[in-house]
Formats: structure tokens, sequence, C-alpha cells
């Protein structure tokens, strides 16, 4: 196969890796802020081409071929080579300077990002942060955002790479249920003190799921905070079982201060589910906006690890 003939085949191969490593179409698609049609396009280009099936598609997985498996080896090492030729040329020919705006939800951000920063301005010492605190979703193009932490679905049209799964867990401190006693069903929670968000109509509704099982729980409380941080050190004072993100309570449950209650049930609502690292795919040709987010996603490789361990 001639060289003319092989370029346009590199975009496909480089397809093919993406969809190997997030495990289907869609997943792919997301990575690229395209569509699962048409990363399937790419893929059922690059078999033609190869005159070879690479990917057998059950409803569930995707599964290579053996042929599929020789091809991968060869497209990752391509894409490789291409890495290193990119990072070599942006060495030479560009720093990492300038602003480079941020905006996450607050406790994500407080807790989670806020304080890595340090590390990152110390790496690039020309690299200025501006940090945008909401809960709101904001448009990174009319807001002037360059990257943005996204709780829920992306929004499309952008470049989209997971960040970290948030689960809504409620938590105590040992002193309380000791003195209060420790529910067993989600039922019991209005003999307790619950600390809420209140910040809704609705917050007082607790709403709990496991397996196929759903108790939903009209609660009360002498506390209430829509800061994380807040309920969290409240349930510390031994005021009664908070609902918190479960990242929020890492070192809590290392030092024995807080401990989960009701452990095996899910609190449903609003500040949880996939969370999402979203940026405009044009935005990360830019040195300084490349580094932020390969650092983003090095602290969320860590913070997996960890979150991994801790619900194991």
């Amino acid at each position: 196969m001639r060289t003319s003939e092989l370029l346009p085949l590199l975009a496909d191969l480089a397809v093919l890796v993406e969809v190997v490593e997030a495990g289907s179409f869609s997943a792919a698609a997301r990575l690229q802020g395209s569509t699962p049609s048409a990363v399937s396009r790419q893929i059922a280009r690059l078999e033609a081409a190869l005159g070879l099936k690479l990917l057998e598609r059950s409803t569930r997985r995707l599964h290579l071929t053996s042929g599929g498996q020789e091809v991968l080896r060869h497209a990752r090492a391509m894409l490789e080579a291409a890495r290193a030729a990119c990072d070599g040329a942006a060495h030479h020919a560009s720093s990492v300077s300038g602003r480079v705006r941020l905006a996450a939800p607050k406790a994500a951000l407080r807790q989670l990002i806020h304080p890595q920063l340090p590390g990152l301005l110390q790496l690039y010492p020309q690299l200025s942060l501006e940090l945008q605190v909401t809960d709101q979703v904001v448009d990174l193009i009319a807001d002037g955002v360059d990257i943005a932490l996204r709780l829920g679905d992306p929004p499309p049209g952008y470049v989209a790479r997971p960040f970290m799964e948030v689960r809504t867990l409620l938590y105590a401190a040992p002193a309380y249920l000791a003195a209060h006693g420790t529910p067993q069903h989600p039922a019991e929670l209005v003999r307790h003190s619950c600390l809420q968000l209140a910040e809704l109509p609705g917050d007082d509704e607790w709403c709990l799921m496991r397996d196929n099982e759903r108790v939903v729980v009209n609660v009360r409380g002498r506390y209430a905070s829509n800061h994380s941080e807040m309920r969290r050190e409240a349930a510390e004072w031994g005021l009664g079982i908070a609902c918190l993100p479960d990242f929020s309570v890492r070192q809590q449950l290392a030092d024995g201060s807080l401990q989960q209650v009701l452990p095996g049930w899910q609190l449903l609502g609003r500040y949880q589910g996939s969370c999402w690292l979203v940026y405009h795919a044009d935005r990360y040709r830019s040195p300084r906006v490349r580094a932020v987010v390969d650092y983003l996603l090095q602290i969320a490789a860590e913070l997996g690890q960890s979150l991994g361990q801790q619900r194991a």
C-alpha cells in the first residue's frame, strides 16, 4: 500500500485505539466530540480498506478479532510516535504560558482541585489560573471558559474526558451513632437528626436506592447547609447524619472521625453521577490548556484509585 493510500487511514487507526480503550463507540465519540454513527463509519472504512474484520459487536461489548489485535498493536505504536513528535515540537515551538480559566462546582473545586494547584503553578511558572467557582452550568464560549468540570451529561460539540464518578452517601460521627443508634434501614432515618441541603423544595425528602429497593423518607434536623464542607463539619461535631459526596470524606473515613451510615444504600439526587472535564477541541491545541487538562486528568487517575479503595 502506497503512502498516499495510507494517509487517509491514519485517523481511522487512531479511532480504533480510542474505541478499544473507551470500550464502546459512544464513549469514543464523547472523547472526540463526535457521534457514535460517525465513529462506526470510520471503523467500517478501516475494515474495508484492510479487508479484515477488526471488531465483533454484541449488544453489551466489543471484542477484537485476532487480526484486530495485531492491527491495534501497530495503531498504538503509531499514536505513541505521533505524541512523541508533537511533544518534541511543542517543547521547541512554545512554552506553557498565559491564562487558563477553569470553571467547576464549588465542592469539587475546593476539595479536589484547589489543593493540587500549587504543584501545577510550580511546574509552569509562566502559567496563570483563573477559577470560576459555580454550581451552575457555564457556557464555555459565552463565558470565556477554557475548561469546565461538568456533572451529568456533557454538552454536545465539546470534548468530554471522564474525570470521576460522584456518589452521595450518608455519614455520621461514631459518637452520634453511639448516642442515638445506627439505622439499619432508611425508614429509621425519621428518628434521627439529618443534615440536609435545604437549597430547593424537596431537599428534605431523601430517596435511597439499593438493588431494586427504593425508599423515600421525609427527614428532619436542626442544621442544614448547601455547602458540603459545612455539613461534613457538622457531622463531625455529632449534630446528625449528613448527606455528602463520597469524595469529600476520604480523610474523615481514614482517621475515623466519620463512618458511613447505611452502607450499600445510595442517596439519589442532583449532585452525583459522572463528572466530565469539558473543553473545546480547538482550545486543547494551546500548550497552556493542554498542560492544565493533562494535569487534572492525572489528579483524576490518582483520585480514582483512592476512591476505589474507599468504596471497596
